[in-house]
């Protein structure tokens, strides 16, 4: 079934994890350089985004909304060092590309009346070294566009990753822009843009694959009274699940209905929901789904999914820090998930109804309750067992000072009853050995058990 579309676009996101001792180097090199510039939130879209969630969430999310003019006036002036401290103390901070002009070179995933044009690249970085690379793409069509262009589209690009390209061929998807000097493939822009600076020994979620976040407006003719939902459920599902337009299997509608992870609030607008991609498809009978859905699609239900986003992510990421948590200080694990809890976990985020509904939704699809709470469970247990290690070395030096305690006390005796004498050489040379061993004893077992663990992770990394 080729449906014909009359609107489309596609973002794609990278999640990143910036090394915490090079962030603010990283930040420091986009103030640099010119062609990125530092978001903000001032023009009139972006307050309005803004004004759409509660105090607490603006301030994760758009920390700038709360500078006055003058402090916005007085952070132009700032030199370079001054800057980068204060964006290097927000929360989150936003760069956007500054695309002259950006294209991608047609590619085989596409038809012969295609071209492809990239209109935004951003980066969202939040303090906590998580980085989302953002990537807005818009099939541009001199014919007709069809549904099918789309999701082969989609299917082709969302392997740009360039950790999985390293193992891969590139389909020889190209980006021009005045910024880049010369033609280069997109996943070489994206790797030495992070050159340096990522987290290589953090597991990438998203190893082989970019999160698809796609909107597309059917053809009124396509999707109407007369022609329902129904009719075309399966293509939905092979747009909600990131598939090419030939993919072999159909959906069985009884399963689909059931689905939690489809959205429709408006007769003519299916939203669907996955880990990997969040989707929207509308009928253009109805103008709402030509003017201001797309829109908000991008904009306030856009930041919606990136805080769920943010999330995920995080607690991914701190449930794998605790798999290898031999070496991991639980004072500073104790305040960073601390202070996640408190600035970055929200049950509400907007007095929106609607919104209300697309933030639960995400909650569900992410399963982010229960993945809090077994971060929190695990934290616990690992709290329980850096505890009982530290009672155990407690024992074991309580154990030295007692064994101490006691050959001094013995020694004592048996001098003053005249049957050991100190005067003579191999007493003294024995005497002393005793003291320094059983002195020595304890920090040497530390010493031990440190070179031990190293020894062990040196391993692990070489066999992984």
């Amino acid at each position: 079934m080729d449906l014909k579309a009359v609107f489309h676009y596609s973002y794609f996101i990278h999640p990143i994890v910036i090394s915490a001792d090079r962030r603010k180097a990283f930040l420091e090199r986009l103030l640099a350089d010119k062609s990125w510039r530092f978001n903000t939130g001032r023009n009139e879209a972006d307050t309005n985004t803004q004004a759409y969630f509660l105090p607490y969430v603006k301030r994760l999310l758009f920390p700038t909304v709360f500078w006055s003019s003058a402090f916005h006036a007085s952070f132009e002036r700032m030199d370079h060092k001054k800057q980068t401290d204060m964006v290097a103390s927000l929360p989150s901070a936003s760069f956007d590309l500054r695309l002259d002009h950006a294209a991608i070179g047609k590619g085989p995933f596409t038809r012969d009346h295609l071209g492809v044009e990239i209109t935004r690249i951003t980066l969202f970085c939040f303090e906590s070294g998580i980085t989302f690379l953002v990537i807005k793409t818009i099939l541009d069509s001199k014919d007709v566009l069809y549904m099918g262009d789309v999701l082969d589209f989609n299917h082709k690009f969302r392997t740009l990753n360039p950790r999985y390209l390293k193992k891969q061929k590139t389909d020889g998807l190209f980006i021009r822009n005045t910024g880049f000097g010369k033609p280069g493939e997109l996943s070489s822009f994206i790797k030495k843009l992070l050159s340096g600076f990522e987290d290589l020994e953090t597991e990438n979620v998203y190893f082989d694959r970019l999160f698809t976040y796609s909107y597309l407006c059917l053809d009124e003719t396509e999707w109407n009274a007369e022609k329902p939902f129904e009719r075309i459920l399966n293509e939905f599902g092979k747009f909600r699940y990131v598939l090419p337009s030939d993919y072999g299997s159909e959906f069985d509608p009884a399963y689909t209905e059931k689905e939690s992870s489809s959205y429709r609030r408006w007769k003519y607008s299916m939203t669907g929901f996955s880990r990997e991609s969040c989707v929207v498809l509308a009928s253009a009978c109805e103008a709402f789904n030509r003017n201001k859905l797309p829109e908000y699609f991008e904009t306030l239900y856009f930041h919606i999914f990136l805080l769920a986003f943010y999330q995920r992510i995080s607690l991914i990421l701190f449930s794998e820090e605790m798999t290898n948590a031999e070496n991991i200080r639980v004072e500073e694990m104790k305040r960073r998930f601390t202070r996640f809890t408190h600035f970055s976990w929200f049950s509400q985020i907007t007095n929106s109804e609607h919104g209300m509904e697309l933030w639960k939704k995400w909650q569900d699809t992410f399963d982010l309750a229960a993945q809090f709470n077994e971060v929190q469970k695990e934290y616990q247990e690992y709290y329980d067992y850096k505890v009982a290690k530290g009672q155990e070395r407690i024992n074991i030096l309580l154990v030295v000072i007692y064994v101490i305690s006691v050959f001094f006390s013995a020694l004592t005796l048996l001098v003053d009853a005249k049957a050991l004498r100190l005067d003579t050489r191999v007493a003294q040379w024995m005497t002393g050995v005793i003291c320094v061993g059983t002195a020595a004893a304890y920090p040497i077992y530390v010493l031990f058990r440190t070179f031990a663990g190293r020894v062990k992770r040196r391993i692990r990394r070489r066999t992984s």
